[in-house]
C-alpha cells in the first residue's frame, strides 16, 4: 500500500536504502487504486509494465533513474533533511502560487497547449492582485523573510 499512496504525493522522496516493489502479480492481484492510471503518468508505459508485470523490487537509485521518486538521500538523517526542505516549502513559497501551479499541472494534462495558456493568462492576472504577489515583491526589495496569507 505505501507505493499506492506515495504515487498520489506531489513529491516522491527515498532514503538510499529505499527498496520499492508492486508485488500485485506475484500475490495473484492486479493493480489497485488507481495505479495503472498513474504509475505509466509517473514513468512511462515500458516502465510501468515492467514494475507491474514482473513485480520486482527496485532500489531507491533505479526509482530514481526511472522517475518514480524525486530526491533520493541517505538513511542517515533522511527524516530530518525531508522536514527541512517541508519547512523551506512553507516558509519561502506563497500557498497562493502551490495551490494555483498545483491545478494547472494536473489540469494540463487534459488540456490542449491552446487551453493550458489561456488558463494561465487568467491566473496570471489574477496572481498579480494577490496579497501574496504584493507580499513577494515587497519581502524581495525589502530583503527579508515573506509573510505569505496564501490568499
Amino acid at each position: 500500500m505505501g507505493l499506492v499512496i506515495a504515487l498520489y504525493c506531489d513529491l516522491r522522496w527515498a532514503s538510499d536504502a529505499a527498496r520499492l516493489s508492486t508485488t500485485f502479480a506475484r500475490r495473484g492481484l492486479i493493480a489497485e487504486y488507481g495505479m495503472a492510471w498513474m504509475l505509466p503518468r509517473l514513468v512511462g508505459l515500458p516502465n510501468s509494465l515492467d514494475l507491474l508485470f514482473s513485480a520486482r523490487t527496485i532500489e531507491a537509485a533505479e526509482a530514481l533513474r526511472m522517475g518514480l521518486v524525486n530526491v533520493v538521500l541517505p538513511q542517515e538523517g533522511f527524516l530530518e533533511k525531508v522536514q527541512e526542505n517541508a519547512r523551506e516549502l512553507a516558509s519561502s513559497v506563497s500557498p497562493r502560487s502551490l495551490r494555483v501551479i498545483k491545478r494547472q499541472v494536473y489540469d494540463a494534462i487534459f488540456q490542449s497547449l491552446g487551453e493550458a495558456f489561456e488558463i494561465s493568462e487568467r491566473e496570471m492576472l489574477a496572481s498579480l492582485q494577490s496579497e501574496d504577489f504584493k507580499e513577494g515583491v515587497a519581502h524581495y526589495m525589502e530583503k527579508r523573510t515573506p509573510a505569505f496569507t496564501g490568499k
